[in-house]
């Protein structure tokens, strides 16, 4: 005997298809959630970021500019008036951020540059500690430099890498402006030199890599990543005492 007039649905069979509709829609959610995850980082001292998705990888697309751990603790500031020369001293070992230099002496931005407008630089043992990256990122190596490369390359950017990662504006003009093809956003930031002082800002974009070569101190060296007035970016094995940019990576 059928319980149920005809054309009547059961109730059971209901709550089952809006039980599973539901289930569908929770599960869109958090699928959206996880994709929306991905285009903002914040780091131990709430500032946020934009990232983007470079062919399989995952960038910031802003420099860093933490001036605490991942664990909440700070890094030391460094100005030359009260430490001197011990930027990238191997005897003090000290782990120092600075501020890239905002001077804009050449007048190539058009606009009040806040302090911290190219990311803070970091020496060798802010790097080194292990604990600028929150978590589930990383300073890049060099192999993920590459990999980058290597998709701008499969692009049809072939010859014109550091082109299309460089912003349009903010470049003297004998280091020249890039498309930003990929809103990458590779702004000028320079290097702290070996002295400590911030260089070459508005000429030069300078990244650290996690990579790092030779067996004692003095001796060793890092891969830093530049994009100048070459199209090509560049890898440039330098001494560990220069500071500079960092470009985290999701790992």
């Amino acid at each position: 005997m059928n319980l149920y007039p005809k054309h009547q649905i059961n109730p059971l069979i209901s709550l089952f298809v809006i039980f599973s509709l539901f289930l569908a829609s929770f599960g869109c959610g958090e699928k959206d959630q996880d994709e929306d995850s991905i285009l903002t980082l914040i780091d131990a001292d709430g500032n946020v970021y934009q990232t983007i998705k470079m062919g399989k990888q995952i960038w910031m697309a802003e420099n860093l500019k933490t001036t605490k751990y991942n664990d909440g603790s700070p890094i030391t500031l460094y100005t030359v008036e009260k430490h001197g020369n011990n930027w990238g001293s191997i005897n003090n070992q000290e782990a120092f951020y600075q501020w890239a230099a905002t001077q804009d002496l050449n007048n190539v931005v058009d606009k009040e540059m806040p302090f911290d407008y190219y990311g803070a630089m970091y020496n060798h043992f802010a790097i080194e500690s292990g604990k600028l990256a929150p978590k589930g990122w990383r300073i890049p190596t060099e192999a993920d430099f590459r990999e980058l490369e290597k998709f701008l390359a499969s692009e049809g950017h072939s010859g014109d890498e550091a082109a299309v990662l460089k912003t349009a504006t903010g470049w003297l003009t004998s280091s020249g402006g890039g498309t930003n093809l990929y809103g990458f956003d590779g702004l000028p930031n320079g290097y702290g030199s070996a002295f400590g002082t911030s260089t070459f800002s508005e000429g030069i974009c300078t990244w650290a890599t996690a990579d790092v070569s030779g067996e004692s101190l003095p001796s060793k060296r890092r891969v830093l990543v530049s994009l100048f007035k070459e199209k090509t970016i560049w890898f440039d094995d330098a001494a560990i005492q220069v500071g500079a940019g960092i470009r985290l990576i999701k790992e």
